[in-house]
This record gives structure tokens, sequence and C-alpha cells, in this order.
């Protein structure tokens, strides 16, 4: 397993943009191997793909998965074709980073109902026949309102139906949803490819949701669990931490703590 992180903006915990070149710097030194690489974030900071392969190299860390943004939920003809041009625009950014993985974001956040999961299922497959011809494996995540818990995601990843359909499994979004992110994980773990890792504790004065960001290592998600879990059927993938949350997120010292975890020994 590889200890990673998304890299996907270039804005720090207070919000404010940072050097976010020095940050990953910064970060390898607390146990960052790999980077997950957003399409959406080279653009807003004017990246190539070229460039960020370098800089990694440079700093001695790893690509681990290409995330494109992507809305093949949509039932206009016109953004899902934009949206598998931006899978074959993830398989070529794939290809030159050296990468099997491609990620998609978005489109099942703001859709929700049968219609539409079906819809989706359909965009998928297309995707997932585009990221085969190249030999990726493609995936998509727990969040929005359609695809949130374990038992909409393997309906979904089932009705794709395709060998190279996988799970980025998000710890943090499945206690959003209202699920134990443990027997997500025990329910998933065949399918999944990739790891999101993100912490909350329980607020009851929150707003619009009960939970707060914490550090990892702490809350209601246990990732030594989730990595047992995944290690059972033969996951060596990458584990990378979501800087999202602010300060309460704790970024340095939650990849300290998920470097121990993924690097932990039975």
């Amino acid at each position: 397993m590889k200890t990673g992180i998304m890299l996907m903006s270039d804005r720090g915990p207070d919000g404010q943009p940072m050097d976010w070149r020095k940050a990953l710097e910064n970060w390898k030194s607390h146990g960052l191997e790999a980077v997950d690489v957003f399409d959406r974030m080279l653009q807003s900071v004017g990246e190539t793909v070229g460039g960020i392969k370098k800089l990694l190299g440079d700093l001695g860390l790893e690509p681990s998965i290409y995330c494109v943004p992507t809305d093949l939920v949509s039932p206009d003809s016109k953004e899902r074709k934009t949206s598998l041009d931006s899978i074959r625009r993830g398989v070529d950014a794939c290809a030159e980073l050296g990468i099997t993985q491609l990620f998609s974001h978005g489109g099942q956040h703001n859709n929700e109902g049968e219609e539409a999961l079906l819809r989706y299922a359909d965009g998928l497959g297309k995707a997932a026949d585009i990221a085969a011809e190249a030999g990726l494996t493609f995936s998509i995540e727990n969040a929005g309102r359609m695809c949130h818990t374990h038992t909409e995601l393997k309906r979904c990843v089932d009705l794709v139906g395709r060998p190279n359909m996988r799970i980025t499994f998000d710890g943090g979004n499945f206690i959003l949803a209202g699920c134990d992110s443990h027997e997500a994980a025990e329910l998933l773990a065949p399918q999944v490819t990739h790891v999101h890792v993100k912490s909350f504790i329980s607020d009851p004065e929150g707003a619009p949701r009960p939970f707060r960001y914490c550090p990892t290592g702490e809350g209601l998600v246990d990732y030594r669990v989730i990595r047992d879990t995944f290690r059972a059927v033969g996951f060596d993938g990458c584990m990378s931490f979501e800087p999202e949350g602010g300060f309460d997120s704790q970024w340095e010292h939650s990849i300290d703590v998920l470097s121990e975890i993924v690097n932990e020994t039975r």
C-alpha cells in the first residue's frame, strides 16, 4: 500500500491560496508517497500533465490516479458527449503519467432516482469501455445523492457490469450518508481499487449534518479496520488523504497517522 493525497486545489486549510508545490515537498517529509492528480486542479493553476509528472518525479513522489470531472448522468446528449471526451482526455493523461487508474467525479452529486441511476450506469459503461481499451481501471466514489450508500454504490457498479469498473472507497462520505463505513468495507472490498481518507466526529449542533471533520486516526472511521478488510482480499493500492475540513483535519498530522496505518504490518 501507499500513502497518498488528493491534490484537488491550491487552497490551504485556511481556504487561501498556498504554494502547493512546496506543500507537496512538505507532505513528503510526513510520509507522503503518491498523489491523486485532478484534471480540474491542473487547469485552474495552469499546469500541464507533463509538468506535474516532472514535479512529482523531482520530489520523489508517484502519481496514483487521474481524476476527471464528468456528468455521465445527464439526459443532455451534448453533456454526455463532453463527459466522454473528458474520459478520453483522462486516458491520455494516464498514458503520459504511466499509471493505470482513472477516476470520474461528478454527476451523481446532484441527481437521484431510478431513471437517473440507469442513465448513470449506461454512461459509466461507455466510459469504462473507453478506459478498458487503454488497459485502465475505471472507478467512481460514494458521494452526493446517488450511490452514496454502500448498497446503492454496489448496485450501480454491478449494473455497469464491466470487469474494469471499480470503486474508490470514501470512508468519510459513508458517515455523511448515514452508513457504517466498516460494514461498507466488508461489502465492497472485492471491488475497491482506491481509497479516500477523511474523518468525522459527531457534532449534534452541526448543520446541515451532525458531524465535523477531525484528524485521521480519530472519529467514526477506523482506517486500520478498513486497511485490514481490504488487505484480506489482496488490495495493495493507495490510501489518499482528502485535504478538507480546514484546521479541524490537521493535515500534516493526518498524513503522519495515515503513513503509520499504511506501513504497519500485521
